[in-house]
């Protein structure tokens, strides 16, 4: 019987042991694999980094062609004037014009010159024109670009329209100098205090955004390419007309 106590003990020590061992190993395992992901991850990044990357086709649609420029007629420094219509309060407009390089970026293959790459981006150019008010009443910015130009046409798509988009209290849109102007109404002449303006656009103004919080905002834009912004008519019925000494 002792004998078999005896062996009986060293059976469970040896099982105990035995499952030490193994939970030991176990343990060494997990630690080794916490240790070593870093450096599989640092790993599986260089790989990744010496494989061959397509390189983003690259578009640069160029320069707004001078035609379109004509569209507004300011230059940097400009200063016009306005007078209301009621007070004959006469307001100066300092104009600050200038054009800059924008970047559009892109996913996946698009058409013809395009397509060399699945990831793409094309370089265009703004116009922006910005007119500054010496009395607090609105600015009015003037703003285009060839952006979609090149883009709409290449994919087989009507041309994107050439419109100037023109800020103030409201949005409206003039076409581009030389494009079709079927669509908009106009005027063969206006005249504005003894002055004749002529071809003036009449440009109903979006101003949906101050109607929904109450306030006063542009209802009409006249506009012409020769001399710019003509006059605007408020939703209140103030009216603001260009002065010309």
């Amino acid at each position: 019987m002792p004998a078999k106590l005896v062996f009986c003990n060293r059976k469970c020590y040896i099982f105990a042991a035995e499952t030490f061992k193994s939970n030991q190993m176990k343990t060494n395992n997990r630690i080794f694999r916490k240790m070593t992901a870093p450096l599989a991850l640092v790993a599986l990044a260089v790989v990744l980094s010496a494989c061959p990357r397509s390189k983003p086709s690259y578009v640069d649609l160029g320069k707004i062609p001078d035609q379109y420029l004509a569209t507004v007629p300011y230059k940097n420094g400009d200063v016009f004037r306005m007078q209301h219509e009621s007070d004959r309060l006469v307001i100066d407009f300092t104009v600050s014009r200038h054009r800059q390089k924008e970047m559009e970026e892109g996913y996946g293959p698009v058409p013809t010159r395009f397509q060399p790459a699945p990831d793409w981006y094309y370089e265009y150019e703004t116009d922006f024109t910005k007119c500054t008010p010496s009395y607090p009443i609105f600015d009015v910015t003037i703003q285009f670009s060839n952006q979609y130009m090149v883009y709409q046409e290449e994919q087989g798509y009507d041309p994107f329209p050439k419109l100037a988009q023109i800020n103030g209290v409201g949005v409206a849109r003039v076409p581009f100098f030389g494009e079709d102007c079927s669509d908009y109404e106009m005027a063969d002449s206006l005249e504005i205090n003894n002055r004749y303006y002529h071809d003036v656009f009449k440009l109903k103004v979006d101003g949906s955004y101050y109607e929904d919080k109450g306030l006063i905002h542009a209802d009409t834009y006249y506009y012409n390419y020769e001399k710019g912004l003509l006059g605007v008519i408020m939703s209140n019925g103030e009216k603001y007309w260009l002065y010309e000494d």
